[in-house]
């Protein structure tokens, strides 16, 4: 039944795919380079013509100019007047969490990280679930195309002592992923089973110890977890500077976000240093799958009183468009032109770019004030 069950999916990413052999990029007309620069069209036309920047392709004539997704970040960097990251200074890392599945955890992760591409960052994702959807949505087939050596596991089982044998390039210009297989299961074996072996072993630092040569290669790490508080749950939180919380206005997914925090307090305060030493540069909660129905309305009102200015000023939508996109195997991001309507497109996508803004403007004063 497993085996039959992958095959399936698998001719249906191939059919997906066709007539390429993996994931390609969207391409990107004149005026969303432009718009991506902060360009006026006056001001981009004559760039255009000065020649020192991708011209793009002409599609014929009357017609706007075509850029591949690695031409138009090249004129985002070049026109970009956004802070870089200064020299001296690692990437920042965020790991997006939930105790509970289906909350949009994972497009909001991949969505997120794809957006900051946008902003001109180069970004790793580490997929950090054995499920692999972020594998799958950047791009490559967990099971068929990622081996063990390829995940996390050789930092695990200590074969391996920094993350950079795991890296992997995607169809995604400066998006790079630490891929993730059902293998990767075996690290909540793994991990206890050294812990009964060496008492002192502190299991959480694992994940954290392999990050940080890397860091310093990246302007931002986005950490995709599974949907429970595991050994690699607990890795990926203590490994970062930032959680982002994606929580639908819920009753039940309210009630999950207070035992997530409950649950990873509880913890924190065993593990030897943590609770006094470690620091996070922000933690915000995303409102995902928002309704405009008097329950959700009722919800918010929870998530605002428990958690404060920590619940960010903007939500994303319950929308077909994420279902038609990942339908796809994709991301809003993929898809180079809406497939219905646009208001519906925008509506969704515009919540997303917020967030990549606000993560970016986090980073930023994180960079000014940190020591690493």
């Amino acid at each position: 039944m497993a085996a039959q069950a992958t095959d399936i999916l698998n001719q249906i990413r191939d059919a997906m795919l066709e007539p390429y052999p993996r994931k390609s990029a969207p391409t990107y007309t004149s005026s969303q380079v432009a718009s991506l620069c902060g360009l006026d069209k006056q001001r981009f036309q004559y760039l255009t013509t000065k020649g020192e920047l991708p011209p793009g392709t002409s599609k014929g004539a009357g017609r706007s100019k075509e850029f591949t997704l690695a031409e138009t970040l090249t004129w985002v960097h070049a026109t970009s007047e956004r802070p870089r990251r200064p020299q001296g200074k690692r990437g920042r890392i965020v790991t997006v969490a939930n105790f509970k599945g289906g909350v949009a955890k994972t497009t909001t992760a991949v969505s997120a990280a794809q957006a900051l591409t946008l902003l001109g960052r180069r970004v790793l994702v580490i997929d950090c679930d054995p499920q692999g959807t972020t594998t799958q949505l950047c791009g490559w087939a967990p099971d068929a195309e990622i081996s063990d050596d390829q995940t996390l596991l050789p930092l695990i089982y200590g074969d391996q002592s920094t993350l950079h044998y795991a890296v992997q390039e995607t169809y995604w210009h400066n998006l790079d992923l630490i891929p993730a297989s059902s293998s990767l299961f075996d690290a909540e074996f793994e991990i206890p089973a050294k812990v009964l072996n060496d008492s002192t072993f502190e299991f959480w630092e694992i994940v954290r110890k392999g990050l940080m040569p890397l860091a310093a290669e990246y302007d931002v790490i986005v950490i995709d977890t599974p949907p429970a508080l595991s050994y690699l749950t607990i890795n990926a939180l203590l490994a970062s500077d930032a959680i982002l919380l994606p929580c639908p206005p819920e009753a039940l997914d309210f009630a999950s976000s207070t035992q997530f925090w409950h649950l990873f307090a509880d913890i924190a305060k065993k593990l030897p240093g943590v609770l006094e030493q470690k620091r996070f540069d922000f933690v915000n909660v995303i409102m995902t799958k928002a309704k405009s129905d008097d329950v959700s309305r009722v919800v918010r009102g929870w998530l605002q009183k428990a958690y404060g200015d920590r619940v960010l000023p903007f939500e994303i939508p319950e929308s077909t468009v994420p279902k038609g996109a990942s339908a796809q195997l994709s991301t809003v991001y993929d898809l180079s032109k809406p497939d219905g309507s646009t208001a519906a497109y925008n509506r969704f996508k515009e919540p997303l770019d917020r967030l990549a803004e606000h993560l970016d403007a986090q980073f930023v004063r994180s960079w000014n004030q940190s020591e690493d």
